[in-house]
């Protein structure tokens, strides 16, 4: 055997080796991930929520597992998509989370999340919302669903530091956009279930605002609807028109019925516009308007909308 043969034939026994090792891993891992799974369910699952007498879970800031991801379980990444927009007549970008095992040959519900002042259509992702709607799925046995997150600030060449009183006017138009450009979209090119039975929408902050005058106009769209820590929609006092009502009244169709869920979350020491939900159950109440109505510790912040979402999800396409 000249020198050249043995140069070849141990370059074979070496990329032999390597593939051999590589499939020893791989069947280590097919081996290994159920019981991955399993340990991570185990661990989740003795876990006990802190609840209020109506189920909700009002101390997810202690929770160590609903907003990371689980070992042996599959996440998949957040998509951004591209829409034409009627509203500015430019291309417009949203945020899409689609369930980890997302099949076209099947139908999905469609959840609306919307920011708040300062945020786009990458907020709620940074909130690490694609992983709770995961999660609650995974241990809450919550609806598998599709969450789309648009960007509420409607308007180009939008300065990213304009000031809260100039951005309301980008904010008030994310109804028109989202009813005539970005819900069609999806509609369009993802395997969507449609109808009030199968479309929720919710925000916080301003978003919490939008999605409260958007389900109450639209009752026959949206039959779940949350308001997270909301800015009102309705005309107040307070700031009278610098922050324009966006519907005259917040009252139940007779022709539809009350929402599936209504659900109203703030922090205890919310001093931005706390106040507001608590005013907001009231008025609810005073109009028979059927709700869940909690507060959390906290103030506007991420912990409290986190908290919402989490509760949120698993309640709603039931």
């Amino acid at each position: 055997m000249n020198i050249k043969e043995k140069i070849a034939k141990s370059k074979k026994k070496i990329i032999l080796t390597v593939l051999l090792c590589i499939l020893c891993v791989a069947a280590g891992l097919i081996i290994s991930r159920p019981l991955i799974k399993k340990h991570s369910e185990k661990k989740v699952e003795a876990y006990q929520d802190r609840l209020n007498e109506d189920g909700i879970a009002i101390d997810t800031e202690n929770n160590p597992y609903f907003m990371e991801q689980q070992p042996g379980y599959d996440y998949r990444s957040p998509k951004t998509i591209t829409y034409e927009s009627k509203v500015t007549g430019t291309k417009r970008k949203a945020m899409v989370f689609l369930p980890a095992d997302y099949d076209e040959e099947k139908e999905y519900p469609v959840l609306y999340l919307l920011h708040g002042y300062g945020g786009s259509q990458k907020t709620w992702r940074n909130k690490k919302a694609d992983i709770i709607v995961q999660n609650v799925h995974y241990f809450k046995d919550a609806a598998e669903m599709i969450v789309v997150c648009p960007d509420c600030v409607v308007g180009e060449n939008v300065d990213d530091d304009i000031s809260f009183w100039d951005v309301i006017p980008y904010f008030d138009k994310t109804e028109e956009e989202l009813i005539g450009s970005l819900m069609p979209y999806i509609e369009e090119h993802f395997s969507v279930k449609t109808g009030r039975d199968n479309t929720a929408i919710a925000g916080n902050s301003m978003g919490g605002r939008n999605a409260l005058a958007i389900g109450f106009k639209h009752q026959d769209m949206f039959g779940y609807v949350g308001g997270f820590s909301s800015v009102s929609p309705l005309y107040t006092e307070k700031y009278q028109n610098s922050i324009p009502a966006l519907t005259d009244s917040l009252t139940i169709d007779e022709s539809t019925g009350q929402f599936k869920l209504l659900m109203l979350c703030v922090g205890r020491s919310d001093n931005v516009c706390g106040d507001v939900t608590y005013e907001l159950h009231d008025y609810f109440n005073q109009n028979g308007v059927g709700h869940i109505f909690y507060d959390v510790d906290g103030g506007h912040q991420n912990t409290v909308w986190q908290n919402a979402l989490y509760n949120f999800a698993q309640r709603i396409f039931r």
